[in-house]
């Protein structure tokens, strides 16, 4: 299954002016220098061609062909500067539709029939020094007796993401293979080296979900919710929320995605956010649950109030 498009250019009557047959047309008297050849070649009858010709040029308000007089064959026509100038911004104005239209199915359909599900990268790679112990510890560490990462993941729904964990510790790898879930090395420490192996692992997607390994609270309705948000507006960049506060995680749509795999140094995704109007003019906020599903788990101390706040909310139940 695939979207298909038919670009054209409407009068202020409503009617079609310009479009897909027009634009052939005249592409072919520019091969063929006769508007007569050009509708034989088409299967076109020569009264519609000169029709086509004429109404077109009513619209613009311009001539599209000039007759050439005398030759071996007899004479023809030929197209005008301003015809071939028109030609070049219809088919640039039809290559950019077709990849907005392209990207807007992929978004709109994604995990539908065989259109690929989003992406999510669960970043996993942080030494979690606060947190103490080895290297990622924190991550492994059973909250309410269930590891951090895997409450975490728990919130993420297979049905509309395809999942890859990103990590530089054995025991986040040894987690996922426990419970199923990809995971890959990241090359390097910083977290812009994290989100590269994530996206690279996913290939292309039409939007990525970037989530904080140590989020543990995270609801799964607030997840499906972000990805509700963005088939609802493709292009939009949809951040959890609590009161107004935008917070982890975040779902980028496809068009931001390379940029976020070209970024340097340790700061994430908020390097394109900071600073650039137009793409924090389409940041969305979908609300939270509650203020505990943006908690992250940087000490101990955090690890043991979230618990408090895990019992209160199956408490709550």
């Amino acid at each position: 299954m695939r979207p298909d498009l038919r670009a054209y250019l409407l009068g202020d009557d409503g009617r079609r002016v310009f479009g897909p047959g027009p634009v052939d047309l005249l592409e072919r008297v520019g091969e063929l220098g006769s508007l007569r050849a050009a509708a034989i070649d088409m299967g076109m009858a020569y009264t519609k061609a000169t029709r086509l010709v004429r109404d077109a040029e009513r619209a613009f308000g311009f001539a599209l062909t000039e007759r050439t007089v005398g030759g071996s064959g007899g004479g023809g026509s030929q197209l005008t500067p301003a015809a071939r100038e028109l030609i070049e911004r219809y088919r640039a104005f039809e290559r950019a539709s077709r990849r907005a239209l392209s990207a807007a199915y992929e978004t709109c359909f994604s995990g539908f029939g065989d259109v690929a599900r989003l992406g999510c990268v669960v970043m996993a790679s942080g030494e979690g020094s606060r947190f103490g112990g080895a290297p990622g510890e924190k991550l492994v560490a059973p909250l309410a007796g269930v590891p951090v990462l895997e409450r975490t993941l728990a919130a993420l729904p297979a049905d509309v993401l395809d999942v890859v964990v990103v990590t530089r510790w054995d025991a986040v790898e040894a987690l996922c293979a426990r419970i199923g879930v990809r995971c890959v090395r990241a090359r390097g420490p910083l977290k812009s080296d994290t989100m590269r192996a994530g996206l690279e692992a996913l290939g292309h997607r039409a939007g990525c979900l970037f989530v904080t390994g140590d989020q543990p609270l995270l609801r799964e309705a607030s997840v499906r919710a972000m990805v509700a948000a963005l088939v609802r507006e493709p292009g939009a960049i949809v951040r959890l929320g609590w009161h107004g506060r935008a917070a982890n995680p975040v779902l980028w749509p496809g068009d931001t995605l390379g940029a976020l795999a070209r970024l340097e140094g340790d700061a994430g995704g908020r390097v394109l956010l900071s600073g650039h109007a137009e793409l924090t003019d389409r940041v969305r906020l979908v609300e939270a649950a509650d203020e505990w599903e943006l908690s992250d788990v940087d000490t101990p101390e955090d690890l043991a109030r979230l618990e408090g706040a895990l019992a209160e909310r199956e408490e709550s139940r």
